[in-house]
């Protein structure tokens, strides 16, 4: 893990992997996921020509809290990020609520930023529609919920513990819960390895990253007509988590889009060995 300090004295961590020398590409996590949510052979990723640079949002892993925080704000993070380490244009990559961060990039740096891809993009919930393509019963419920914010941390801290408390019961608990990605969680034991890891630093600060990030999917800072890059949209018709209607969705909004069907893919199946190779050619193939 790699750290830098922002101009406002919070801290930012982050991880590099793949090629050094290939195109850079911002990648922004999904919901209760963190930095380290990959397919875990990094040879792969350098083979495909990608130096991925993947940083913990506020309040997950080792990134300081950023209470109030926007969709919006996002964005200005990743500037000092990029400043940091000397991009000058780079693309942008995330998944599931890594999506509207994805666009947050997009919109504060849209001279920097060259184009996107994106895996199972939420959309903006309070968009008239986007909240009813929810499938998974608890995020329903967060949506009804959504104004009990004390309600919501206590549901939120709950499963953060029991995810402290042993994180190979609750990847198991995950994958019941999400069937259709069950085989993507346990299946190969290296790949359960990175997920144990991942959702690990997810609940490293509690249920801080995870309500911070409920909290930015209302009311983003900015419209999807705003984007002006072009993005590739994949996503999985058997989700689980999410109804493939909302990327549809959000394609369909986006100024410049292209969408991709996985087929029998869940929520999480980007990190599978094939589809991963799919999700960055899109990147090298659009490659300036």
């Amino acid at each position: 893990m790699n750290t830098v300090e922002l101009s406002d004295g919070r801290t930012l961590a982050f991880d590099t992997y793949g090629d050094p020398d290939g195109l850079p590409v911002i990648f922004s996590h999904g919901f209760s996921d963190s930095r380290i949510i990959r397919n875990p052979d990094e040879e792969l990723t350098a083979s495909l020509g990608v130096h991925m640079i993947a940083a913990d949002q506020p309040g997950v892993g080792g990134s300081s809290p950023d209470k109030g925080r926007k969709m919006v704000d996002w964005g200005p993070d990743m500037e000092e990020l990029a400043d940091s380490l000397g991009l000058d244009r780079f693309a942008v990559a995330g998944h599931s609520g890594g999506g509207p961060h994805t666009f947050s990039i997009a919109v504060h740096m849209p001279d920097r930023v060259t184009h996107g891809v994106l895996a199972s993009p939420v959309g903006p919930l309070d968009r008239e529609g986007f909240a009813k393509q929810l499938v998974m019963k608890d995020l329903k419920l967060i949506v009804k919920l959504r104004h009990f914010h004390h309600i919501i941390r206590w549901a939120y801290d709950s499963d953060m513990k029991k995810a402290q408390k042993d994180i190979g019961t609750f990847v198991e608990a995950v994958a019941e819960d999400d069937a259709s990605d069950a085989d993507t969680f346990l299946a190969d034991p290296v790949q359960r390895e990175m997920f144990e890891a991942n959702f690990t630093a997810g609940a490293a600060q509690g249920a801080e990253g995870v309500y911070e990030m409920t909290m930015a999917l209302w009311k983003w800072g900015f419209e999807l007509g705003d984007i002006k890059q072009h993005f590739d949209v994949f996503y999985g018709d058997a989700d689980d988590i999410i109804s493939p209607e909302m990327p549809r969705h959000v394609a369909s909004d986006l100024p410049s889009a292209t969408e991709h069907v996985w087929p029998g893919a869940g929520h999480y199946g980007f990190v599978d060995r094939e589809r991963w190779i799919e999700f960055l050619k899109a990147l090298t193939d659009r490659m300036p």
